[in-house]
């Protein structure tokens, strides 16, 4: 959610569509002003900045929205109603958001910010529909990317928002029951995940984000075996880079579909001491950081289907 100079922009986006300086030079600049302009050397004209946009396929708009949003404060509160959102607190998170409105600017990233937050909330409060929450999300991602639904996303540089407004398009569709259309946008967005805007430690949280919703939306297409294997692949990146916010959801994602397997007679009946370490591990990584909601379903579903009560 930083700030981007735009020279940072001509070279991730130059990189991703894999053209060469001289390629995207050739009778705009020189190679050596493209390169001090990539390094932060030189400041691009509006006039050569455009021309350099244009010819990669992306609109100077999209590009200024990335830049920064109005405001370090409001930042740190967009930080903070995210956390809220993730932990299913909606209530704290409508309250943070009252705040981020009354600060907030009026930049495309202000703008896309407040349309996907405010349709959220008010969709996970029952106040809007699910297709209405849908038409919002896409109203918003389409600030930024104005051929959203029509254009491939496996080359487009993503921005947190966007990458944000994606994955709520996808849940949007799962819960219309479109498992196969959800799953279709994850894995778009995973690849594009790889051309992003952000850093490395911001890119490993949303790959985890998307394979945590892949597994699920796998697990109720049937799928099982195919959301085990994703949900591995996330534990693993969790592992690797210390991301604990996901990981109770990922274990209880992979226990749900073992046991689904072991229902259907796939695996024995032995496997289910597996589920039960997966959940419990998943239970008590939810107490440690606090995430009441994780907590309390995780105790509730040990209970109910393991006959285990946990302190």
């Amino acid at each position: 959610m930083g700030r981007y100079r735009l020279g940072d922009i001509i070279r991730m986006t130059r990189k991703s569509l894999s053209i060469t300086q001289e390629q995207l030079s050739e009778d705009i600049c020189s190679v050596e002003t493209l390169s001090r302009i990539e390094t932060g050397k030189q400041n691009p004209s509006r006039d050569v900045y455009e021309l350099l946009m244009e010819r990669m396929g992306r609109i100077r708009e999209r590009a200024y929205s990335i830049l920064s949003v109005s405001d370090f404060k409001v930042l740190e509160k967009m930080q903070a109603f995210e956390e809220a959102i993730q932990s299913y607190d909606f209530q704290r998170a409508e309250k943070i958001l009252k705040e981020i409105l009354k600060k907030q600017g009026d930049t495309n990233l202000d703008k896309q910010f407040k349309i996907r937050a405010v349709s959220l909330v008010n969709y996970r409060l029952g106040r809007i529909s699910t297709d209405e929450f849908l038409d919002e999300l896409q109203k918003a991602i389409r600030l930024t990317i104005p051929k959203y639904g029509n254009i491939s996303l496996k080359n487009w540089p993503l921005t947190y928002n966007e990458a944000n407004i994606i994955l709520n398009i996808s849940t949007a569709y799962a819960e219309k029951n479109e498992y196969q259309k959800a799953v279709e946008i994850l894995e778009e967005a995973y690849g594009a995940l790889n051309q992003s805007y952000m850093d490395v430690e911001l890119r490993n949280t949303f790959q985890v984000f998307i394979l945590n919703n892949l597994s699920k939306w796998y697990g109720l297409m049937g799928n099982h075996q195919k959301a085990i294997d994703v949900t591995l692949q996330g534990i693993k990146i969790c592992k690797e880079c210390k991301i604990g916010n996901v990981l109770p959801n990922l274990l209880y994602n992979y226990a749900w579909n073992k046991r689904r397997l072991i229902d259907e007679g796939v695996l024995s009946q032995e496997y289910k001491r597996e589920c039960i370490r997966a959940i419990k591990q998943a239970y008590y990584i939810s107490c440690a950081m606090q995430y009441p909601y994780g907590e309390q379903f995780l105790k509730q579903h040990l209970s109910k289907y393991y006959n285990i009560n946990v302190i």
